[in-house]
Formats: C-alpha cells, structure tokens, sequence
C-alpha cells in the first residue's frame, strides 16, 4: 500500500516530487531495483521496513537515497560512530556505477529526542526505558528522523542526481511523520578544503546554530543566530568563512527548509 500523503505534502510538495520521480535520473536511479542483505528486489515489491511497516522498493530507495542496482545492508549501531553517526539502524550501499569508487553511502534511522531538538538516542530496535507506556492517542516521547553519515557520489555520476535524490528523500521522510535529516556538513575554515557541504547543504534547505562568537567583529551580522540568517544577510561572508558541523533539515510542515528546497530546485530548473 503506497504511503498515505499529508495535507501539506499535497499543497505544496506533490507538483514538485510528481516534476522529479519523471526525471530522467530518477527514473533511471531511483526506480526501486537493488539488493538488500541478499534478497533482490524490483519496483513496486513490498519491503518490511521498521514496526511493521511495509514500503515499496522504490519509497524505500527513495527515502534511504538507494541507487538501482545497488548492494544494500542493514545493520544496528549501538553507539556513536567516529563521524558522530548517532545510534539507529544504518543502510550501506555500494554502487559501482554512481557511487565514488571505495566510498559506501550510508544512512540511518534514528529515534529523536522530541524534547531537545537535534538530540539522538538508543537504537530504534532496543526497548526504551518506559516504552510501552504510550501517552493518550498513543504517542511517545520520540520522533523518527533519518541521519546520513556518508553520502559520496562519482565524479561523473548523472548531473543532479545528490539534488534530485535528497529532494525526494525528504519528501518521502515527511510522508513517513519523520521529523528531520541531520547530516555533518563538511569542510569550510579549518577543515578539508575538498568539501562543499557546508556551502551545498544549506543551499537546500540544512540549517545549524553559529558557533559562540563566530561573527565576532562583524557587524552587520552580530544578531545572526543560525547559518540561514548569516546566509540571507551575507553569502559570500559564509562561503569565505564558514565551517563544517552538524545541520538538521527540519521535515515538519511549519519548517523554512522546505521553501529553501523548492527554491533550489526551481533554480536548477529541476521542478
């Protein structure tokens, strides 16, 4: 059964995600067809996903950035990795054709703390301290959110495809009642210059509070609080002296990321 769509989805994201699923490179990469822990799957097959949920192969592919033909495998993590991955169930795929030769993209998913954004905690398959005790209308003090640690594509892979794969991985988290994508954004002052994250991500809609006094000295953007604000006032500022760290794409309907996003891809002429 297809997932059910939100009112907000339908107001404002099904013309765009409807644009990039008939994409040359979605239909190409994104259609659904790979293997997951030795079970082959192609488009339209179900795919049990987490608390007895099912999926399609390609809303699976879709939300976990999975590119056809790839080799995927699921696997919990208990703890916190060496980039900072908090814990959850993580997805690694390799892909000869698209991803970046001896690079594995890998996402997961995580359970959020709903009372302190951006704070991960426990496994999503280990019982919880009180779980079980559902609050009225059965809901718990958790959200779902997704955390990409490692997400390299090749050097000659489709033009697009990182632009049109995120796009629709949000979407689709947002249909799933999942409450944001946190990411490290690299590179930047200080860090490997071969990274862009910090000036791609929030082009598509990540955000991250500044560090204490990193606009220290400069006074057009003292009041700035969050790198968006130091982006609206002065981009070029952020491109010369920004620097990597954690960003959260906030997938809830009252969230700026989303007109960041569909403005990115109306700009690449995408949607």
């Amino acid at each position: 059964m297809p997932i059910s769509l939100t009112p907000f989805f339908r107001q404002y994201l099904e013309r765009a995600y409807g644009a990039l699923v008939q994409t040359e490179t979605a239909r190409r990469w994104l259609s659904g067809t790979f293997r997951l822990d030795g079970d082959d799957f192609a488009t339209g097959e179900p795919i049990e996903f987490v608390e007895g949920r099912v999926l399609q192969s390609e809303e699976f592919a879709r939300l976990l950035m999975i590119f056809d033909g790839g080799r995927v495998h699921a696997q919990n993590q208990l703890d916190f990795g060496p980039d900072m991955s908090p814990p959850g169930i993580y997805f690694t795929s390799v892909n000869r054709q698209v991803i970046h030769q001896g690079h594995k993209n890998r996402i997961g998913l995580i359970r959020i703390d709903e009372a302190e954004q951006g704070l991960f905690v426990e496994n999503l398959e280990e019982p919880q301290p009180n779980e079980g005790n559902l609050a009225p209308g059965g809901e718990t003090d958790y959200l779902q959110g997704l955390h990409v640690d490692h997400h390299y594509l090749a050097d000659d892979a489709p033009h697009f495809l990182g632009t049109i794969s995120f796009a629709l991985c949000a979407m689709t988290a947002h249909n799933l009642g999942f409450a944001s994508i946190s990411l490290i954004a690299g590179g930047g002052r200080g860090y490997n210059a071969q990274m862009i994250g910090y000036r791609y991500w929030p082009k598509v809609g990540f955000d991250a509070e500044l560090f204490d006094g990193e606009t220290a000295g400069v006074p057009h953007l003292v009041t700035c609080r969050t790198v968006q604000d130091v982006i609206a006032r002065d981009a070029a500022w952020w491109s010369a002296n920004g620097s990597q760290r954690l960003m959260e794409f906030d997938l809830r309907e009252e969230s700026t990321s989303w007109q960041k996003l569909l403005d990115y891809l109306d700009e690449k002429e995408l949607i």
